[in-house]
């Protein structure tokens, strides 16, 4: 790709896509944030840039019409690699930006942006001031910038854990008589330490595997019941669909829940769904899972009680 890309990019991506906030219209806390990098440091032009794939999509700006630009040659492209302030004090003269949109079509010749760096250390965007003449940066205004970047990067977490802990005052996961075991299945780190903290929050007990590999293995080593897994399907070494085969040889009144951005490329998936296993497609929120565990194991609870 014609950009550069940090390191960590896929994770970086998944980091972004949980916080729901690509195409969310404009909101009053970010509206303030952009004014107030604009005034501190004396800049026509603020936004607040989260950064996908191919584009760079704005929440909030100030001095500036539009909702999006390209990736490529933005300079929110190269901020999200730096750890600080990236100052670029004539684009005109840099060979990475002077056919950029913002310096071509905008006239942009001045610009300061801070990457929005997540607690796991993944930058899903800026806050940036731009000047249309040749600007100076202080010290002082850099460090402001620093401050703004911490406090919405709070802010968003904030939102986030409200997404997740809302739901937990109406859900009844946990029957009376014996606690629940959910086993996840997930190669990407962060999304499984995410998964894991939500289910353990409402009361749940959770095994964690990596790899197919990995949960059978904990499957096989388990005394108790495994009521419900919840597993990516692609996978390396043993997939998710070749796992819960294999695990329903030990535990074979174990529900299934697949989560996968690839549900389509999955033929196997439709009879799956047929059945009783259920599908849930990335990007989702914590909430989502924990409605879909609701109604899986409200559903078990129900056959068990007819059953009796």
């Amino acid at each position: 790709m014609p950009f550069p890309l940090p390191q960590n990019e896929m994770p970086r991506l998944e980091s972004l896509r949980n916080f729901r906030i690509l195409g969310t219209s404009c909101e009053q806390v970010f509206d303030d944030f952009a004014r107030l990098a604009a005034v501190i440091c004396d800049a026509p032009v603020a936004i607040i840039t989260f950064v996908d794939e191919q584009r760079v999509w704005f929440k909030a700006k100030v001095g500036l019409e539009l909702d999006e630009i390209p990736r490529d040659g933005s300079f929110c492209a190269y901020a999200i690699l730096q750890p600080d302030v990236l100052v670029i004090p004539d684009p005109l003269s840099d060979e990475r930006f002077m056919s950029s949109f913002l310096v071509k079509e905008i006239g942009i010749q001045f610009y300061a942006g801070i990457p929005l760096i997540t607690d796991d250390a993944h930058p899903v965007g800026t806050l940036a001031v731009m000047d249309r003449v040749p600007h100076l940066m202080t010290e002082e205004q850099s460090d402001s910038l620093r401050i703004l970047a911490r406090r919405m990067m709070r802010e968003l977490a904030l939102r986030r854990t409200k997404e997740i802990q809302l739901p937990h005052q109406r859900l009844h996961l946990v029957p009376s008589h014996r606690s629940v075991t959910i086993l996840i299945v997930e190669d990407n780190s962060n999304l499984r330490n995410l998964l894991q903290r939500t289910l353990e929050a409402v009361g749940l007990t959770v095994l964690s595997a990596a790899d197919g590999a990995e949960g059978l293995r904990l499957c096989q080593e388990y005394d108790g019941t495994i009521d419900l897994m919840v597993s990516d399907i692609v996978m390396p070494r043993l997939n998710g669909l070749q796992l819960a085969d294999q695990v329903r040889a030990a535990h074979p009144a174990m529900k299934c829940l697949f989560i996968t951005g690839f549900g389509e490329e999955f033929l196997e998936l439709r009879e799956l769904i047929k059945i009783e296993a259920i599908i849930l497609e990335k990007p989702f929120l914590p909430s989502e899972l924990l409605r879909k565990l609701e109604d899986m194991l409200n559903s078990c609870n129900q056959g068990n009680a007819a059953a009796g």
